[in-house]
């Protein structure tokens, strides 16, 4: 009997409806092409893109492209940006991080990581050629107890321009199989999703705004570093912009966004990540800080010619390039946010477009 996923399209199509209505919907947006990107492949569900015409950052003007299905996004972010005059870059780290888990005994696992860790250069190394003839590859290993007999051999990667998983992913494996040959209990070997390793962080400097909308920003932004309800919108507002890039960009926005919240918890309690405050020169200074782990090449990002074009239209030459990006564009979308909410209030803007396109699509 023949498998769903091994049965061609026309026919796993009419296995799951026989309504030709919802089946032409489906075949309509199809792109068999991305079959090979997910098993049992249905049909495309498109998000719009849209274009931040122009956020400086370090000095150069980028056109950013945004994928969202939200109606003020975009809009947001581009009245945002005539407000920043530059943003600029504090300081970027661009390592992976990835974790093989095991149980045992302290004084064992700390004498055979001080024993072999040199030795696992060379089996990290032949599991990944590849990278290591671009100049990257495992560049550390640290061991670390959790608690009583929970430990992690925390690896430090360099993927160069790509997101990474699967290359840390593929290192941590072998050396998990390395360390089972040595009878230690291996749970697993995975990267993570918290690369605190591979930060961004950016400021800039407001201009343009009254002292009195610059001082509810700043008495804002400190509420949600105090109140755990406020941090999380805060923080919605902050991704609204920053995901809508890495989606644009055919990267993982699932993983961004988990790396961002915790992030936001790393020290116990979830703050918001960016924040806003007032300087001696009585000028608002935003700054954000974060873990950030993209690529511009690998995985579904060769996969998807729209992703490519986004890439293009951005004029990166590397994923640290892109990084700076995405979160300066989430710092350009939570300005544009904290403003709206201490001067005409959330819903004025946001409305008006939600408005504008229920009535179009009615027309």
């Amino acid at each position: 009997m023949t498998k769903f996923y091994e049965k061609n399209y026309q026919d796993r199509l009419m296995e799951v409806t026989p309504d030709k209505d919802l089946s032409g919907v489906f075949e309509k947006h199809a792109d068999l092409n991305h079959e090979k990107l997910i098993e049992n492949y249905l049909t495309d569900f498109s998000t719009p893109v849209g274009i931040l015409r122009k956020l400086r950052i370090d000095g150069r003007d980028y056109v950013i492209p945004m994928a969202t299905e939200e109606a003020s996004v975009v809009a947001a972010a581009n009245n945002a940006a005539k407000y920043l005059p530059n943003i600029q870059t504090v300081y970027q780290t661009n390592l992976r991080f990835g974790q093989i888990l095991v149980i045992g005994d302290f004084d064992r696992l700390s004498a055979l990581y001080a024993e072999n860790k040199n030795n696992w250069q060379g089996i990290a190394d032949a599991a990944y050629p590849s990278i290591v003839k671009r100049g990257g590859g495992l560049k550390q290993v640290h061991f670390r107890q959790m608690d009583g007999d929970h430990f992690s051999f925390d690896l430090l990667i360099d993927t160069q321009d790509a997101s990474g998983a699967n290359i840390v992913d593929t290192i941590a494996e072998a050396l998990a199989e390395e360390l089972r040959s040595q009878k230690v209990d291996v749970v697993a070997g995975i990267v993570s999703n918290l690369p605190t390793t591979s930060m961004t962080e950016l400021k800039t400097l407001v201009s343009g705004i009254d002292d009195h909308t610059a001082e509810r920003i700043a008495e804002l932004s400190h509420f949600s570093m105090i109140d755990l309800h406020r941090a999380a919108t805060d923080n919605k507002g902050f991704l609204n912009g920053a995901s809508a890039v890495v989606m644009a960009t055919g990267n993982d926005w699932r993983a961004f966004e988990a790396g961002a919240h915790a992030y936001a918890a790393i020290d116990g309690s979830y703050k918001a990540l960016t924040s806003w405050t007032i300087n001696s020169q009585d000028q608002l200074i935003g700054r954000v800080k974060l873990p950030v782990a993209l690529g511009i090449v690998g995985g579904t990002i060769n996969q998807l010619p729209t992703a490519q074009a986004n890439l293009k239209l951005l004029h990166i030459s590397s994923a640290n390039e892109l990084a700076k990006a995405v979160v300066a564009t989430g710092l350009a979308q939570n300005f544009a946010a904290l403003k709206a909410l201490v001067t005409q209030g959330i819903q004025k803007g946001h409305m008006k477009m939600q408005h504008r396109a229920i009535g179009e699509a009615h027309e």
